[in-house]
């Protein structure tokens, strides 16, 4: 629709540009960018001229003619307007359009998990590759109280002590052990063992660590996510759900007003065990597969016919009409694997360095059952197509000391001692106190978690894990897991692209 002069210049401070078919819209509360998009399946008019039209009649209040409104989103106009169009068009569809921005700092590395569990964000961490700690730099975990709680902040200062003395002696000795290469800068060579010192040593932080995280997401996915940190059993994460609801309602604020605990969510923590016991289930211990440094990765299971159904989904793709499932899968039935097999290498042959593997790859699955230590699965727990089922954090499985830190003159046993003083504090807390025990558990120690991922994610997993830049705990799982892949499917092994091997430095100075 044509635009006035007036409409047009009311228009020009949100808009990029006042007559192309895509545009940006700036300077406009998320609430109102939301409703906005929410008029398309409503409205026969375009976005400007409904724009236009909420400005000239004063539906919305956006303080100074071409002012960004920052936060100042309370006023009784614009309250109104939330209300009338917010709920008139059904919250939960209107909030996937409102976009938050959180900082969230000096949160323990165990509630940032919980944080990071969300599928729908996007979320940039404090890296312990790159920056060192400093003393005190935990959760003091302030509501336990008397000698376990004493015997848990003198635990965590112990394990800040080792790690802060050992961070020289072990950058010296990795200088020794790895002189500056001709061709390299004395910057690059710097930073190159620090962050090969780093590595080593952040086995020696506890899982309550704080660090600093960046957050985005859309108002709907922040809602399911406050609701779950509200049913934690940890007192940390319902109070940092508690303040990211604050901050998020400076701005959207009708949009996540519908934030609270959730019953059955917190119900099942102790009604599935319940029902398990009840049931006659159990597993076994098996902590023999985790006694070696490496990580343990079992195969659990897979689609024993994924060739057939990756070649289903990568042909049935963008056919046209003269196709059909059922036909398509009786041709593929008649197929020799070997045809199968070459016309994928076909397809995936030309694949460059940086594309993705073709969706069909996500018609099949595999699930994984891994065994790291929680450093490695901090890492990797952010992949988002990955259905990730941990166990609780402790000390049962044992913890992965580097051999490098073994071969420097009483290093490792210093880290060793550090190591076990903070078991015996999990220890001491466990019993009474499971889910902050946590805090405690130095990241060195093993976590088993299982994993469910379909094929395109196994891809990304291995390729971008498996790099020589990773870190060598995460590098090591996602080797093992490209040998169990193709040990179950033979077909995968030159189509995805794997490093196996072991490198001194990771990072390229």
């Amino acid at each position: 629709m044509a635009l006035n002069e007036n409409d047009a210049k009311r228009l020009r401070p949100y808009v990029s540009n006042l007559d192309g078919d895509v545009f940006a819209l700036a300077g406009l509360p998320e609430e109102v960018i939301a409703v906005l998009f929410a008029y398309y399946s409503r409205s026969k008019d375009d976005l400007r001229t409904n724009l236009a039209r909420l400005l000239a009649d004063q539906e919305i209040d956006l303080g100074e003619a071409g002012a960004a409104p920052g936060f100042k989103l309370a006023s009784e106009k614009a309250k109104a307007f939330h209300e009338k169009w917010v709920v008139g068009y059904g919250h939960q569809s209107v909030a996937e359009h409102a976009v938050v921005h959180l900082a969230i700092e000096n949160v323990s590395i165990v509630t940032s998990k919980l944080i990071e569990d969300l599928r729908l964000a996007s979320y940039t961490e404090k890296s312990t590759r790159y920056v060192m700690w400093e003393e005190n730099s935990f959760h003091p975990l302030p509501d336990i109280e008397g000698r376990l709680g004493q015997m848990y902040r003198d635990t965590c200062r112990g394990l800040f002590r080792t790690y802060l003395d050992l961070v020289p002696r072990v950058e010296a000795e990795m200088k020794a052990r790895h002189p500056r290469g001709e061709k390299q800068t004395e910057g690059g060579y710097t930073a190159q063992m620090k962050a090969k010192t780093f590595d080593l040593l952040r086995g020696l932080l506890p899982a309550g660590t704080k660090t600093n995280l960046g957050f985005t997401a859309n108002a709907r996915a922040i809602e399911m996510l406050l609701s779950k940190m509200l049913s934690s059993p940890l007192k940390e994460a319902r109070d940092v759900a508690t303040a990211m609801h604050v901050e998020s309602a400076h701005v959207a604020p009708t949009l996540v007003k519908y934030v609270a605990p959730n019953p059955y969510r917190a119900a099942l923590r102790d009604a599935v065990p319940r029902i398990a016991d009840a049931a006659g289930l159990s597993g076994t211990d098996e902590g023999e597969s985790t006694e070696e440094y490496g990580q343990a990765v079992r195969l659990l299971r897979y689609d024993f016919d994924a060739l057939q159904r990756v070649v289903h989904a990568l042909c049935y793709d963008g056919s046209d009409a003269r196709w059909n499932a059922s036909g398509l899968s009786s041709s593929i039935g008649r197929t020799t694997s070997a045809k199968l097999e070459q016309l994928l290498g076909a397809v995936m042959e030309p694949r460059g360095k940086w594309d993705p593997a073709p969706r069909a790859f996500e018609a099949a699955g595999m699930a994984f059952e891994v065994t790291m230590d929680f450093g490695a699965y901090r890492d990797l727990q952010r992949h988002r197509m990955l259905s990730p089922f941990p166990q609780r954090l402790g000390c049962w499985l044992g913890a992965e000391v580097p051999p490098e830190l073994d071969e420097m003159p009483g290093i490792g046993e210093e880290f060793r001692a550090a190591l076990e003083k903070a078991e015996k504090t999990w220890h001491q807390m466990a019993p009474s106190l499971p889910f902050e025990a946590q805090y405690v558990v130095p990241l060195a120690y093993r976590l088993r978690t299982m994993w469910q991922m379909n094929l395109r994610e196994l891809f990304h997993m291995v390729e971008l894990r498996s790099a020589r830049e990773g870190h060598p705990s995460y590098r090591k799982v996602a080797q093992q897991m490209y040998r169990q892949s193709v040990k179950a499917l033979p077909w995968l092994r030159d189509l995805i692209r794997v490093d196996l091997n072991d490198y001194a430095l990771t990072r390229k100075g």
